[in-house]
């Protein structure tokens, strides 16, 4: 078994071990044999872990004696505990630290933002009450007296959620295919779940959307985790989403499914509407598999690329792949206007050359023939 002090859990120097003293001396009631209320619950019959998390309480609370960026362990959350248990080495653990302090400085500092705002409001809605009650006439205008009725959020939401409802029973189908947890680090899931709930979104806003379906969705993992907060209602029954467990050829005709990948050599010339694409939910920042292709070929469906470089310039240095809000956004625009340069356009300006004056196109032209 290794030795929890010095190996997995050790402290960087020999002032924070005699800090470490100092705070058990100091506060011992603090770092006695019951599990302090920010643990994670459960813990109190694995001794091991509890251990454990005692000593990533102290090394928290040593780093903040230090002055260095760590976060209230008393705010802390349970998946933020599980987290730090599953890291090694101290360096990962002060990057994580640093990371939780952030968002606690971002969210006081936010809180002491809404309070100025609330106090600035208050105190202009006072003026203004102050100034119509010397009024002898009746005053129009944004809260005051008006013919118009305001539109809540709610009715916006519920106008939206009847879209998608049309479009579950009459509109073409999408699948994401949410199956490529493993080959993601936690970082890249909670981005791609934040990508998830823009394409959501962007479809959920579109005038004529799709029908979204989530395939191979597994709840327990991280990344749908992070989705659920993001869409508290995904798993609803009177919701309109579209969530499987079960893969898509389970749901959908296998003959039907084409398989949207960067790493295939046909090109997509057109949307056809008959056709079931599917888009892989993976943020590969830093693996470069060709796992979408090497899935496509395993259960012997059609692929397809879009036809990015055909249509694009791209800049030395940029990555060419694309979002998952990204990829049903420009679906969404080639489904309605069949216009490959327009539905493109979604393409980050910064990842693509601007358009070159008319001179110089047939020049760009002609190097690309003669490579």
């Amino acid at each position: 078994m290794l030795n929890l002090s010095t190996r997995i859990f050790s402290f960087p120097s020999r002032k924070a071990l005699m800090t470490k003293c100092r705070l058990v001396q100091r506060y011992p009631n603090r770092y006695s044999s019951s599990t302090p209320a920010a643990f994670p619950k459960g813990e109190e019959n694995d001794p091991e872990k509890e251990r454990k998390l005692k000593v990533l309480m102290l090394e928290m609370d040593v780093a903040r004696q230090e002055g260095r960026r760590a976060p209230d362990p008393s705010k802390m959350k349970e998946e933020h505990w599980n987290h730090l248990l599953e890291l090694k080495t101290i360096s990962s653990r002060q990057k994580f630290y640093a990371f939780l302090w952030q968002i606690e400085m971002k969210k006081e500092s936010q809180k002491r933002k809404r309070e100025e705002e609330k106090a600035e409001i208050a105190m202009k809605r006072e003026e203004k009450q102050n100034a119509i009650a010397k009024e002898e006439h009746v005053v129009y205008g944004l809260n005051y007296t008006s013919m118009f009725l305001r539109i809540y959020d709610s009715t916006m939401n519920l106008w939206f959620n009847n879209r998608l409802t049309r479009a579950m029973q009459f509109a073409p189908k999408i699948v994401i295919d949410c199956s490529y947890e493993k080959y993601m680090s936690r970082a890249e899931a909670s981005n791609c779940a934040k990508q998830l709930m823009f394409a959501f979104a962007d479809n959920r806003m579109a005038e004529n959307p799709f029908d979204l379906h989530f395939c191979n969705f597994n709840p327990q993992e991280y990344a749908a985790k992070q989705l659920q907060k993001h869409i508290p209602r995904m798993l609803d029954e009177d919701f309109p989403m579209n969530v499987h467990e079960k893969s898509y050829l389970e749901v959908f005709d296998h003959r039907s499914l084409v398989y949207l990948t960067p790493h295939c050599r046909q090109e997509m010339t057109s949307y056809n509407p008959d056709d079931v694409y599917i888009v892989g939910a993976m943020v590969d920042k830093r693996n470069t598999e060709p796992l979408s292709l090497a899935k496509a070929k395993r259960q012997n469906l059609r692929m397809a690329k879009l036809p990015l470089d055909r249509y694009l310039q791209w800049t030395s240095g940029s990555g060419k792949s694309l979002t998952i809000n990204q990829m049903i956004s420009i679906l969404l625009t080639l489904k309605d206007t069949s216009d490959w340069e327009k539905a493109l356009e979604v393409v980050p300006r910064r990842k693509i050359l601007r358009q070159p004056p008319e001179s110089q196109q047939y020049e760009w032209i002609e190097k690309r023939l003669n490579s």
